[in-house]
């Protein structure tokens, strides 16, 4: 690829997808702002304690706890996602036990507030209670003045996947695969453990779920990535829409007025503004603006998109050198090979 700052952009993208970690995401990003933006030499020192760091919760504790509330992480994330899908009929998932592999199901109508039971008048105006999943939960001999409802995964499946769409059911798939690995995680330990560090992701909740929707961010990006190396259209491919509209919002037609009275375009990459981040939600929204801004950089030349690879051994994605011909992103990959 002859342009460097197209290819720049396509690496700052695929570092982020490509980290195994949440941490590992936004430190690849860090770095990557320090190296391709000619950030200052101690930018990511001065930047490590101002992002939502998950290592401080994991400084407590040992290798076997740190792996099992990655997957609580994962889990969490994929409830989150789960929760965007099933909003639309007013109902949300309130948790989802890998030992039992049942879902707790709540209705959006139900009134916490007045020990459960059926809103006020006002509260249901403008909406069918009637309607959508609350039938396939009466036909299960639920209903929403029972509060929180526990309910086996396969049961609902199927429904789901006929009221929200393909992508409910693959978050489903995924919670009871992420659900798997939690059982066979705490085989031989305590089961109270889980509970422990369920309440852990609780008492840091703000953290925990910055790095659950930062773990979104990457799922949403692979799938990205992997559907436009399958050569799907862009109307097509979930999400991209989204980015696009991102990317229109904070692209390089801003403007501002220069020390010399001039007009300057504004550059989405500026150190200051980095080390000026103090909520969590900023962080986000920043890390989501680059990750726009750099796909759709990366996608505004046609040849871009042919560069795109997935490694046949290692499975991460790379920009190849020679797109005909390369499919794998190192050596170490291609010597590894089957």
């Amino acid at each position: 690829m002859k342009n460097r700052l197209e290819k720049k952009y396509g690496q700052f993208f695929i570092d982020f997808v490509n980290s195994d970690t949440t941490e590992n995401a936004i430190l690849s990003f860090l770095i990557n702002l320090q190296q391709q933006f000619s950030f200052s030499d101690d930018f990511c020192n001065l930047v490590k304690n101002l992002y939502p760091s998950i290592n401080g919760i994991a400084s407590l504790l040992g290798q076997s706890d740190q792996t099992l509330l990655d997957l609580i992480l994962k889990k969490n994330g994929i409830i989150n996602r789960l929760n965007d899908r099933f909003k639309v009929i007013n109902y949300a998932v309130e948790s989802y036990n890998p030992f039992s592999e049942n879902i707790s199901l709540i209705s959006l109508e139900w009134n916490r507030g007045n020990n459960g039971g059926l809103p006020s008048d006002d509260q249901q105006d403008g909406h069918d209670s009637d309607g959508g999943f609350l039938e396939t939960l009466k036909l299960l001999g639920l209903s929403i003045v029972d509060g929180p409802v526990l309910i086996k995964l396969d049961a609902v499946k199927n429904e789901i996947e006929a009221l929200l769409g393909q992508q409910a059911a693959e978050c489903l798939d995924q919670l009871a695969a992420i659900g798997c690995r939690i059982a066979d995680s705490t085989a031989d330990v305590d089961k109270s453990r889980y509970e422990e560090l369920n309440l852990l992701a609780v008492e840091h909740r703000e953290v925990v779920e910055f790095h659950s929707q930062i773990e979104g961010i990457q799922i949403d990006c692979k799938q990205i990535l992997e559907m436009v190396i399958e050569g799907q259209p862009y109307d097509q491919i979930p999400n991209f829409d989204r980015y696009l509209e991102l990317f229109n919002n904070v692209g390089s037609h801003r403007v501002k007025i220069n020390g010399g009275n001039q007009l300057t375009s504004v550059s989405l990459f500026e150190e200051h503004r980095y080390l000026a981040i103090k909520e969590v939600d900023a962080w986000l929204q920043e890390i989501l603006n680059a990750m726009a801004f750099c796909l759709i950089e990366y996608l505004r030349s046609d040849k871009s998109r042919n560069y795109l690879k997935k490694c046949a051994t290692c499975r991460q994605y790379f920009i190849a050198r020679q797109p005909r011909t390369q499919k794998f992103c190192r050596k170490a990959c291609r010597l590894n090979s089957v």
